[in-house]
Order: structure tokens, then C-alpha cells, then sequence
């Protein structure tokens, strides 16, 4: 009887070659696929996907009701600009204004390098107050050292809470200079990639405007510019011509600069969008 049903099953396979092989092939496709799915469940819930997902929207809840409403036009005019930070100090921003600065970016935090601990700038109330009270248009930078997606949208929120109540008018800036050191040092490209993205992303949905902050060597060799395409970029290059070939908006071309009212050097930079409050 054995022999007989197995004989017959040699038969239909002979007969019936084209059917026996597809099926066989939706076997072993089935059995990646399963494979596949376990594997990318054990990549993603078991790394903490889900925790960081968790955490994310807790933070998009917590800042659901900041949005900048300053309307903002962007004109094709070069304009002249400052950045500052704690390290200039004291400034008189009046000098600043009858100096002929169009604008200026503020750092208003940074993450540091070792600990990993989100701190303010010492200065930068102070600094967004007088510039605000001059009439001086204003962005701001928050100097990165996220290991990942989560620790981004962070920075982005600590960014949003901290300039809520202030007039902004350019850009939000996220800068990251930490390729492979300190706390990042085992960081892929990749991530810090996604991390930028992330950032950009939610000051952007709360009415900000967003720009990814570079270096020459950074820009060729550790960004994915084609991932920045709808975000300004900000090169920094201390040049008398940049050399950077691809799209840039604004360009620090020096970090030795004076500046009346500025005790010391400050850097100094152009932009080639004019960032203005309409109305105005």
C-alpha cells in the first residue's frame, strides 16, 4: 500500500512538475518571511522601538500648544549677520544695531560632551532679550550630542520650551560637530543623520523654521545632504570664497571677526535668504 501511494505521488510530481515547484517555492517564501518577521521584531521591540516611540509622543503632547506665530516672509537679499554665545560675554546690543548687523543666531543650549546633561546657555536669555528689544532679528542653534533618535526630539523640545516667548524670525538651527567623539564616538553616520532629521522635523511642525548646521569636512563626508533637502543649510568655512559645491543658504566665513559692542572676536556670517516678519 506504501509503495503504491508513493509510486502515485511520483507520478503526479512528473505530471505536474510546474504545480509541485510552486508550491515549493511558496514554502520556502513563507518560511524567509517568518523568519524575516521575527527577526525584525526582536531588532525593534526588543531594542526599546516601542519605548522610544512612547516617549516621543509624550513629548509631542507636552508641547502641543507651542507654535511660533510670527509670519515670516523669505527675500532672495543678502543679509549680514553675527552668531553669539556665552564666550562673548557681555554684549551692548545698541552698539551691535548702529553696526550695521541685519541678524544674529543664539545658541541657546547645548548637550554636553561627556555627561550628556541638556544645559542653557548662561547668556542666552539675556542675549535673546536685548536683541529682541533692539529690534535685532534673530535665530537660535542648540549644539547636539544625541546618540539617537529619542535624545534628539529631546534637545528639540528642551529648544521649543526655552524660545516660546520669544521673537524669533530665522532659523532654528540644530548643530552637531561630535563624529566619532566623546559620547558619540561609536555613533554611525546613519543615525546622526536620522537624529538631524528628527530635531528639524519638530521644531518644523511647531512653526519654526529649520537649518542644519556644517562644517566642509562634515558636509562631505558625514551628512547625507540629499536627506536635508527641504532644510536650510548653514556651512561654515573660514575662507575669503567658499569651496563647497553643493547648496548652502548661509555661510560663517570667519570666527575672528569684531564687532562694535562685542569685546573680543565673534564669528561672523552672511546670508543669502533676508528672514523678514511680515508687516514689517
Amino acid at each position: 500500500m506504501l509503495y503504491s501511494l508513493g509510486n502515485k505521488f511520483k507520478y503526479f510530481a512528473l505530471q505536474h512538475r510546474k504545480i509541485v515547484v510552486l508550491f515549493f517555492c511558496v514554502c520556502i517564501l513563507g518560511i524567509f518571511a517568518y523568519f524575516f518577521q521575527v527577526s525584525y521584531a526582536a531588532r525593534y521591540s526588543g531594542s526599546g522601538f516601542d519605548e522610544i516611540q512612547k516617549l516621543i509622543a509624550e513629548y509631542h503632547e507636552k508641547d502641543s500648544d507651542i507654535y511660533n506665530n510670527v509670519e515670516v516672509e523669505e527675500v532672495k537679499e543678502i543679509a549680514k549677520g553675527i552668531d553669539i554665545s556665552s564666550w562673548q560675554g557681555e554684549i551692548d546690543f545698541a552698539k551691535v544695531k548702529q553696526s550695521g548687523i541685519d541678524f544674529i543666531i543664539i545658541r541657546c543650549g547645548m548637550r554636553l560632551q561627556q555627561s550628556g546633561e541638556i544645559k542653557e546657555d548662561k547668556m542666552f536669555k539675556q542675549n535673546i532679550s536685548e536683541a529682541n528689544k533692539y529690534g535685532i532679528p534673530v535665530g537660535v542653534y542648540f549644539y547636539s550630542a544625541a546618540t539617537n533618535k529619542k535624545e534628539a526630539v529631546e534637545e528639540a523640545s528642551f529648544v521649543l520650551n526655552l524660545i516660546k516667548d520669544y521673537e524669533i524670525v530665522y532659523p532654528v538651527v540644530y548643530d552637531f560637530e561630535m563624529f566619532g567623539l566623546d559620547r558619540c564616538a561609536d555613533v554611525s553616520d546613519e543615525v546622526i543623520n536620522n537624529n538631524a532629521k528628527a530635531f528639524l522635523r519638530y521644531v518644523e511642525t511647531h512653526g519654526y523654521k529649520g537649518m542644519l548646521y556644517t562644517n566642509l569636512k562634515a558636509a562631505n563626508n558625514h551628512w547625507d545632504m540629499s536627506k536635508f533637502d527641504k532644510y536650510k543649510i548653514w556651512l561654515a568655512q573660514y575662507i575669503e570664497y567658499a569651496t563647497y559645491n553643493d547648496r548652502y543658504e548661509m555661510w560663517q566665513y570667519a570666527d575672528t571677526g569684531r564687532v562694535d559692542g562685542i569685546m573680543g572676536n565673534v564669528d561672523l556670517d552672511e546670508s543669502y535668504i533676508t528672514y523678514k516678519k511680515i508687516g514689517e
